[in-house]
């Protein structure tokens, strides 16, 4: 199967290349009223670098979070699997620095290159301003964050979403498509982001829709399913299983019939949860990876990996992967260290999980979690061996290729090897 990529995002307004001081490019912020420039190239100047980057890059995540919203809130939800964003939520309640950076990325709004340093800006950010910090912003710090809002962001004349993937969601949702359809035919050959999208679309759809929209987001999601079930990521099976066990706790014939019809043409009947018990579990998960890629995150971490530590040492199926992600990033941390009394808390639950969830995760799971592929430093891929090699977690053998490629290589603490294949994992995941 051949990746179609159909969105690619822009490469940044081209900026002095020598340029070393806040005053050669902030003239290129245009996103910026002149007052604004001449207030952060004030600070800089001053020797208040600090300042100087944080307004930078306060407004320019502002400008990211506002153009993403243009495809409503509602839509971001969707993309994000959280029933809980409606259109009238705030974006900025919703959406984290680091989250608003990778959907950016995955929806064409930056490109690659430009979703790495905003990356990097945004974790130097965290630390620098978190009470934990021993040191202060310097100068080629604060300018490295101000160049990269100014040329990927603020310096952007009009930064805009293609509509297309808008356009397909609204017939999605309102027409019956044919396999023949050429939009389809992308879906279908797309990134693993683009058909987890499409598949939730239509989930939360058939949960909430009646008359012709159900039944168009059923015989869609009828369409579609055997041609990605392959592709799809465990935790977006479940989403489809978890679907069809709400559907029939509402008593929806049309919709319990649709999505039955669904997971029987790929024995997808594994996937459907027993209880509500996961829900719980995956909601703590999120909300403790949100304070993780928040402001002064060591200090609130400790109290939230608690409050999902609390739910139970028996994690349901359906949230093991959610709860093995947000465990996993508060061990391995930032690369300049960890919350020491938030780590020993996520390092005990994760010790309590057998080989076989363990193999499960490596097998199944690490190559479409963006956020552990995106933890591939130095002293996070040590910390991830120590505990792996400390469980007796260090033998796993027969995995996908990519997958066995980066175990072995964090498993033996190869740094560049470890990068290197998360970057290709991340790529096949985003196109």
């Amino acid at each position: 199967m051949t990746n179609v990529q159909i969105w690619s995002g822009p490469n940044g307004v081209l900026l002095p290349p020598a340029s070393k001081e806040a005053s050669e490019i902030l003239p290129y912020a245009s996103n910026l009223t002149k007052r604004q420039q001449q207030q952060i190239v004030d600070a800089f100047d001053a020797g208040a670098y600090d300042m100087a980057a944080e307004y930078a890059w306060k407004k320019a995540m502002t400008k990211l979070k506002e153009t993403i919203s243009t495809l409503g809130m509602k839509f971001i939800g969707e993309m994000l699997n959280r029933p809980d964003i409606d259109e009238l939520t705030p974006i900025d309640s919703a959406v984290t620095d680091h989250i608003a950076i990778q959907l950016a990325e995955q929806l064409g709004v930056i490109n690659k290159t430009a979703a790495l340093k905003l990356r990097q800006g945004n974790e130097l950010i965290i630390h620098y301003f978190s009470r934990d910090a021993q040191e202060e912003l310097d100068h080629t710090t604060a300018f490295g964050i101000i160049k990269s809002s100014v040329q990927y962001i603020l310096g952007e004349h009009e930064i805009s979403i293609a509509l297309e993937f808008s356009q397909f969601r609204e017939r999605l949702l309102n027409e019956t498509l044919k396999i023949d359809d050429f939009q389809v035919d992308q879906i279908i050959n797309s990134p693993l982001f683009y058909i987890r999208t499409v598949i939730t679309i239509l989930v939360t759809s058939i949960k909430n829709d009646i008359g012709a929209r159900l039944e168009r987001a059923l015989a869609n999601l009828n369409l579609l399913v055997p041609h990605v079930w392959s592709n799809l990521g465990e935790s977006d099976k479940w989403n489809i299983g978890t679907a069809y066990r709400d559907v029939t706790a509402a008593g929806n014939s049309i919709a319990i019939s649709g999505v039955k019809s669904a997971l029987s043409k790929v024995r997808g009947f594994d996937y459907v949860p027993e209880n509500l018990r996961s829900s719980t579990f995956i909601k703590a998960a999120q909300q403790l990876l949100d304070i993780h890629f928040a402001h002064d995150n060591f200090h609130f971490e400790p109290g939230a990996v608690r409050r999902l530590a609390m739910l139970g040492s028996t994690i349901p199926s359906p949230a093991l992967l959610s709860c093995i992600q947000a465990y996993l990033a508060i061990l391995l941390g930032m690369p300049w260290g960890a919350a020491w009394n938030a780590t020993g808390i996520a390092e005990q639950e994760l010790a309590k999980l057998t080989e076989e969830r363990w193999y499960y995760y490596f097998e199944k799971g690490i190559q479409t979690d963006n956020v552990i592929l995106g933890k591939m430093e130095t002293s996070q891929i040590e910390r991830f061996s120590n505990f792996l090699i400390e469980h007796q977690l260090d033998k796993f053998e027969d995995l996908p290729t990519l997958n066995q490629t980066l175990y072995k290589a964090i498993i033996t603490k190869n740094g560049a090897k470890a990068r290197n294949t998360a970057r290709e994992l991340t790529k096949k995941l985003n196109g």
